[in-house]
């Protein structure tokens, strides 16, 4: 087994311990820490981040087994964290409704049940209760989760293909994107008339992506430092801060081209806000900061960020969560500076909290070497002595 597979690397718990911070920052529309955020010095945001890890560490997590003559048991893996995430994502967006229909109850405040699509539930219910089991229906910052349901679903595919030709594999991801865009492919979004907000046929391209990186580093061959490549890395990362800044945002049907080629749009993960995020990705991956990858890696688990990402799902719950009863305060009190401060901190606080327990209890479940039997331990005491 290669370097890359014989410990856990801290950093992919710590960057995407950053983009869960960053998460939950956004979804508390309006708090003053949201303009820190990546996505206000760029075209893309901290949802590509996390896509791009979660196929690093998907290729970390079972292509190592799959590789090594174990295909049946890392696609027994696969759908074991599948069907947590499905049980995931189901509990939390019930648990979700409740606290919004429960802020109009409690506040008297019909906003609470208009906001985010829940207007379906209400005018729809039984549609809408069949949407939410099959993931169709999807309530606004309670979408991601779906996605990655359906990309690890994917993923016993994805590592059939990759077995046998990694180039072949990104191959067929990239032509299923470039087809889904012309051809207007996508999951509809039920009741409603609309699709997923995260498309996964678009999106499976980034999952891909990742996932080769990751198949590339756990074969000691990881994307390495190249002067022209880093240099149009920057060069990507200036231009989308222009168009940020400067309010560049082309129009629909401005070119005559396929949309996806030149706009901006999330949902569909168009190609220019994809490279923008790569070129992110890259140029973090290689910056010149030895001290700090050093710190993070002696760190490993102490680090916050790296407690927050090694748990990510029961993070990424409990902050959607918090962030729910973030935007409920909020808009009860009016926001300022003070109620920014306690509301981002508290859930930070809160969060950080979880991933400590949340160690400390595998410490303590985890699986401890039988005692010795003294006949046992009489041996080896006198093999030491002889």
């Amino acid at each position: 087994m290669n370097a890359a597979t014989r410990f856990r690397d801290h950093r992919i718990d710590f960057w995407r311990g950053v983009a869960l911070v960053m998460i939950f920052a956004d979804h508390i529309p309006g708090n003053m820490f949201e303009a820190l955020t990546i996505r206000n010095f760029g075209v893309s945001d901290s949802a590509e981040i996390f896509v791009f890890l979660s196929g690093f560490s998907a290729a970390l997590a079972y292509f190592t087994r799959y590789l090594s003559g174990e295909p049946v048991y890392a696609t027994v893996r696969v759908y074991q964290r599948v069907g947590k995430l499905y049980m995931a994502h189901v509990v939390t967006i019930a648990m979700a409704v409740a606290l919004f229909f429960g802020a109009a109850i409690w506040f008297s405040d019909a906003h609470w049940t208009r906001v985010h699509g829940l207007d379906y539930l209400i005018r729809d219910p039984v549609h809408a209760m069949v949407g939410m089991a099959t993931l169709a229906y999807q309530i606004g910052y309670f979408n991601i989760l779906p996605l990655y349901v359906v990309l690890l679903a994917a993923l016993p595919v994805l590592m059939a293909v990759a077995a046998r030709n990694l180039l072949f594999a990104l191959a067929g991801s990239f032509g299923l994107y470039v087809v889904a865009h012309l051809a207007g492919w996508s999951l509809p979004n039920l009741p409603s008339d609309g699709r997923w907000f995260f498309d996964p046929l678009s999106w499976q391209l980034l999952f891909t992506i990742g996932f080769a990186a990751g198949a590339l580093y756990r074969g000691g061959q990881p994307v390495g430092f190249h002067p022209v490549a880093y240099g149009l890395a920057l060069a990507a990362l200036v231009a989308g801060a222009v168009i940020k800044f400067g309010n560049l945002w082309p129009a629909d049907g401005a070119l005559p081209i396929p949309n996806f080629m030149y706009t901006f749009d999330k949902g569909s993960l168009a190609l220019p806000r994809m490279l923008h995020a790569l070129a992110l990705i890259y140029v973090v991956a290689h910056l010149p900061y030895r001290w700090i990858d050093e710190r993070v890696m002696r760190a490993g688990e102490r680090n916050p960020f790296s407690r927050i990402g090694r748990h990510s799902l029961a993070i990424f719950c409990t902050g959607s969560l918090l962030a729910v009863a973030g935007q409920v305060i909020e808009r009860a009190t009016g926001g300022g500076f003070a109620v920014d401060v306690v509301v981002v901190f508290v859930g930070l606080a809160i969060q950080l909290g979880l991933a400590l327990w949340l160690d400390l209890w595998k410490a303590i479940t985890a699986p401890r070497p039988a005692a010795r039997t003294e006949p046992e331990a009489l041996r080896a005491r006198a093999r030491s002595t002889a």
